[in-house]
């Protein structure tokens, strides 16, 4: 009997740990939308409209739960998303006034005047990389400029000018406070915006 007794205990701490992992595994895999009361809620998002000519960003954001239920949400309703394994994080932007903006662009998190944004999530840590986009018309594909955004600060700014590259001036202002990675911008030694990243996370963050 004590057998049987034990077996049993074994046997269902295993068929729990099996639907836990499954279910992880599960989570793990869907897209997700997060709403601003710290909900989360796994199935499909579709934020994206690719049905007409030029594709657009849907007013309300598609969500179908894992038993198939659809409901919109107001895209001032979520935090973030996950769609098609790509990550969203919701920032209300406007573009700073301070300085010349074309020389050193800057967009402040605020809000209260700001517009809604979802950011592509490309890198997250003390420097994090991120990408705003959208939609021109008679593209079939989207377009974007790199964000970037020190952990703490209540603004990002923008750190390429399209086909031209690295925005050297902005980014060396931006980075005054680590000389090496200052002078590895002005001197043209790093190129892309991923060797900018890492060289921060890895040598200026404290």
């Amino acid at each position: 009997m004590k057998t049987a007794n034990t077996f049993a205990i074994v046997a269902s701490l295993l068929l729990l740990f099996t639907f836990s992992t499954l279910k992880a595994q599960t989570s793990h895999s869907l897209d997700y939308i997060v709403l601003n009361t710290g909900d989360t809620l796994y199935g499909k998002v579709k934020h994206i409209n690719q049905r007409k000519v030029s594709p657009r960003y849907y007013k309300k954001i598609r969500f179908t739960d894992t038993q198939g239920k659809r409901k919109k949400y107001k895209r001032s309703d979520i935090a973030a998303f996950r769609a098609n394994n790509t990550h969203y994080e919701g920032v209300w932007l406007s573009q700073s006034s301070r300085g010349v903006i074309l020389i050193n662009p800057r967009y402040d998190i605020d809000p209260q005047n700001g517009e809604k944004h979802f950011l592509r999530v490309i890198s997250k840590g003390k420097l994090g990389h991120y990408y705003l986009e959208w939609w021109e018309q008679g593209e079939s594909g989207s377009s974007w400029m790199d964000l970037l955004k020190k952990e703490g600060d209540q603004f990002f700014i923008r750190a390429t000018q399209g086909l031209f590259g690295l925005k050297r001036k902005t980014l060396a202002k931006y980075f005054s406070n680590c000389p090496a990675l200052k002078e590895q911008i002005q001197q043209k030694r790093i190129r892309k915006i991923s060797q900018v990243v890492n060289f921060y996370n890895k040598h200026c963050a404290q």
